[in-house]
């Protein structure tokens, strides 16, 4: 999914330097989310300022450049929509004042929940529980695969082990005959420490839900 870079407006002239722009958006739609959201540079004691854009600007942190860490968390309201996100960087040095700046972009994408108003999509639906007792796998990843082409990250499974995964739409047709398309997919499951579980080609109706009902994770 092409994601376009953050924007800050605002003059390159300030009297305080923009450090990092943290651009949150829903993995769904693809653009900056429209709703308020918390977010944090991890162990960074800081507060980020809201742009006008959406995007949320860390200024004058005075950290040594290196690895880092921006976190997303939707509100309280918002919380049964999406799950918190994060995405790791690399940040560079930025000047002082005056001087043109990096201003370290960083998209934050976050994954839907099983509960995201989902209009028109298709997906694949079901619940990942451990072999040894039947109990939920909280937070594994989910990883889509349509025909032989691996899309990637797609999901991950609630507290519940309830999961959706969102299918990319396709370009239509060029023809007056082409109808609704089936996808062969398959689903691969990873969770630390363990090796991943592939499960079984299935195929869906485009614009249509395939449940899983439940799917076991086997070693755990």
């Amino acid at each position: 999914m092409a994601l376009a870079a953050p924007v800050f407006f605002a003059s390159d002239e300030l009297q305080r330097s923009v450090w990092v722009v943290v651009d949150p958006r829903d993995f769904v739609t693809g653009r900056r989310m429209t709703v308020p959201v918390q977010v944090l540079l991890k162990d960074v004691e800081a507060e980020p300022i809201p742009g006008l854009s959406g995007v949320y600007c860390f200024t004058d942190l005075k950290l040594p450049a290196g690895a880092h860490l921006a976190q997303v968390r939707p509100r309280v309201e918002d919380r049964g929509r999406y799950f918190d996100g994060e995405t790791a960087f690399a940040l560079a040095t930025v000047p002082v004042p005056g001087q043109p700046l990096q201003r370290n972009p960083v998209i934050v994408e976050l994954l839907p929940r099983p509960a995201y108003p989902f209009a028109g999509a298709t997906l694949a639906r079901g619940r990942l529980v451990k072999a040894s007792d039947g109990s939920a796998v909280e937070a594994a990843r989910i990883f889509l695969i349509r025909g032989a082409v691996n899309l990637g990250r797609r999901g991950r499974t609630d507290e519940r082990g309830e999961f959706v995964v969102f299918f990319p739409p396709v370009p239509p047709e060029d023809t007056t005959s082409a109808g609704l398309a089936d996808f062969t997919f398959r689903l691969r499951f990873e969770i630390d420490g363990e090796p991943p579980l592939l499960i079984n080609p299935e195929v869906v109706r485009e614009g249509s839900t395939f449940s899983h009902q439940e799917i076991t994770f086997p070693g755990i």
